[in-house]
């Protein structure tokens, strides 16, 4: 029984635990110590995933913290593994490790298929190291160290070092050494890192971090697929029903990380081979693949592995049910009374399309996905109506105070589908007491018609209103006798026409000629405007704005003159030739405010964050001009935000 195992350190590595044991217990060979641990003097020492963690626990005395859980969770790096595995190859990893099938661990979690080679030297922070000595008195192996692809101590930002303990030696299998035999710091060393990817490198310590600390159950293989499709659709990269956009997924994951920097990563991608380690993520998995792929993938995506992890398990586009009815003849209307919704996806670009069926009978349809709240309010195309809306045309069709347009504002509707849905109900036409407000539907009654049944009393005193009115304005033209005295024109106007007709003021005469217009001087004039406005469109500033004919028409306030006369205006059309910008022009400026934001934001973006912010549309992208433009901004941005970090490490004097 082992009575005095050490207590572990701030993510100890077993390996490191067991290193510590040997050395504080002094034997005089590492078979002993081999025995004392693990009831095997054969058993070998592993860095990784190390077996016979049973027989260890079970050497230790009763009540001791050490469970075959937490030596796994919290001193092994299966955490890193274990998510990207299936379910079923977890937990027979996790029983091999327990149990004595040293062999079949590599093998079980992929490692051996890998083209991730396995460290060749244990590894470690001298930053961590100097601190380890000042804290505990010595310094251990930490597990974050010794996962592949992580380059950078996360607490120090610096990059990590090779000790002098080989971990594939067959020689020393069987041996566990300690860090404080392993480890000499150096007396002067620039600790550089990769400066191109030290932001990559970076997040890929981070995101193997968070794995370290977690006990994910894994979600398995189908549900990971599911979310790198979702994020690609995000990305247009990927239809919502799941076809995967290769060749410009290659285009772009090619361009965010550099063929040298794959290289560095063992990661390199072959664009012409179907069976690279990015397609065989993005497709039915057939088997797993290493972690460290995954990270690549889920950094690509914008997602840190935190945020990966707490995706929904299932993509639901419409968001969560129920849903609300959107009849607006219910009585439920915007009520969440909809259970299912049924989802297709359309056949051109792959959108989801989701169809709600409600009990009142009103059917729905709306392509998705949803991206703001207020979406679950909008309709695409409605495939029924359903009883309840129907019952509700028909009492407003019977109902002659209400409208067309009033009964269409009432069902959510816009007229013409009133009228379809009518005959097709087989309602009556015209409807009854219906007013008629068609013009050509009226009957014009004449004045005299009118007079008749009249009182005479009423008639004589409204025309002598009428011309005591004229009588005190003679000056008064028509429409200012109409406009002072509206009440008693409008009611001759209806009651007794002709002899208003013959009572109102004389029509003005207006025959004076029109002044002759000098197109010439307008046309010199506006021409030298017209190079002014340009100018000062050309020099706005925020976000650009295309300079056309329209907008420098707009910005002179000639708009109906340009637009009606340029014929008569042969300089103005030719500065408008020579100052109007091409989209190809535009795109470029476009391109070149883009690059002038990011400077000043102080961040480096991927082309397609470059291209969406500059709004360019896939057929300019094609062109050549912008493409070598759309280079050479990224090259520029790049060599703009390298960082160059350069750390120092003196060695303590003895």
């Amino acid at each position: 029984m082992l009575g005095c195992f050490p207590a572990p350190y701030p993510d100890e590595l077993l390996y490191s635990l067991c290193a510590r044991f040997h050395r504080r217990m002094q034997y005089p060979n590492m078979k002993d110590t081999m025995q004392e641990l693990f009831g095997d003097e054969a058993a070998i020492a592993v860095v990784d995933l190390p077996s016979n963690l049973g027989s260890l626990v079970s050497a230790l005395p009763p009540g001791s913290p050490y469970t075959i859980k937490r030596l796994i969770n919290d001193f092994t790096l299966f955490p890193f593994f274990a998510p990207f595995l299936h379910p079923k190859q977890a937990r027979e990893l996790w029983a091999d490790m327990e149990g004595a099938r040293g062999p079949a661990i590599k093998m079980r979690s992929g490692i051996m298929a890998s083209t991730i080679r396995p460290l060749e030297w244990l590894r470690f922070c001298p930053l961590c190291a100097l601190h380890d000595e000042q804290e505990f008195g010595e310094c251990y192996w930490h597990r974050l160290h010794q996962l592949p692809g992580v380059e950078i101590c996360v607490d120090h930002n610096v990059g990590l070092l090779n000790s002098y303990v080989r971990i594939q030696n067959p020689q020393t299998r069987h041996e566990f050494v300690a860090a404080e035999q392993g480890i000499q710091l150096p007396k002067t060393r620039s600790l550089d890192v990769l400066q191109p990817h030290h932001k990559i490198l970076l997040k890929i310590a981070q995101d193997a971090a968070w794995l370290l600390k977690q006990t994910i159950s894994p979600p398995g293989l189908d549900v990971l697929l599911k979310r790198y499709h979702q994020l690609l659709a995000e990305r247009e990269l990927a239809t919502s029903s799941g076809r995967v956009r290769i060749n410009q997924l290659l285009n772009e994951f090619c361009h965010f990380y550099s063929n040298g920097f794959l290289q560095s990563m063992q990661c390199e991608i072959d664009v012409e081979s179907q069976h690279s380690w990015l397609l065989r993520l993005i497709r039915s998995p057939k088997g797993s693949q290493h972690p460290l792929h995954h990270l690549l993938l889920i950094q690509f995506l914008e997602y840190s592995a935190e945020s990966f992890f707490q995706l929904p398990n299932q993509f639901k586009p419409f968001g969560k049910g129920p849903w609300p009815c959107l009849n607006q003849a219910a009585s439920h209307f915007h009520q969440p009374v909809i259970q299912t919704c049924e989802i297709t996806y359309t056949q051109d670009h792959g959108k989801p399309v989701g169809t709600f069926h409600c009990s009142c009978g009103f059917i729905y349809c709306r392509t998705g996905p949803d991206k703001t709240q207020e979406d679950q309010f909008r309709i695409t195309k409605i495939r029924a109506f359903g009883s309840v809306w129907e019952e509700k045309l028909k009492e407003l069709w019977a109902d002659s105070t209400v409208s067309l347009r009033g009964m269409a504002r009432e069902l959510g509707v816009d007229p013409t589908t009133v009228k379809l849905h009518a005959a097709a109900l087989e309602l009556p036409f015209p409807r009854q007491g219906e007013r008629q407000t068609n013009r050509s539907n009226r009957e014009l009654v004449s004045s005299s018609e009118n007079r008749e049944g009249l009182p005479a009393a009423t008639l004589e005193n409204y025309r002598m209103e009428w011309l005591s009115a004229r009588r005190e304005n003679l000056t008064s033209g028509r429409t200012k006798l109409k406009n002072q005295f509206q009440r008693v024109y409008t009611w001759l106007r209806r009651n007794d026409r002709e002899w208003l007709e013959a009572n109102l003021p004389p029509k003005k005469q207006t025959n004076s000629p029109c002044p002759r217009v000098d197109w010439e001087r307008r046309d010199a004039e506006l021409a030298e405007a017209v190079r002014l406005s340009a100018t000062k469109l050309y020099k706005q500033g925020g976000r650009p704005n295309q300079v056309t004919i329209a907008a420098i028409a707009r910005e002179l306030g000639q708009l109906a003159l340009i637009q009606k006369h340029l014929d008569k205006l042969p300089l103005t059309a030719k500065v408008l030739t020579d100052v109007v910008e091409t989209r190809e022009s535009f795109a470029l400026r476009r391109i070149n405010w883009v690059v002038h934001c990011y400077r000043q934001e102080g961040s480096y973006p991927q082309r397609w964050q470059l291209i969406r912010r500059a709004g360019l549309r896939p057929e300019l992208i094609t062109l050549q001009p912008i493409h070598e433009a759309i280079d050479s901004a990224l090259e520029l941005l790049h060599g703009a935000f390298t960082l160059k970090p350069n750390y120092e490490v003196l060695d303590q004097q003895d």
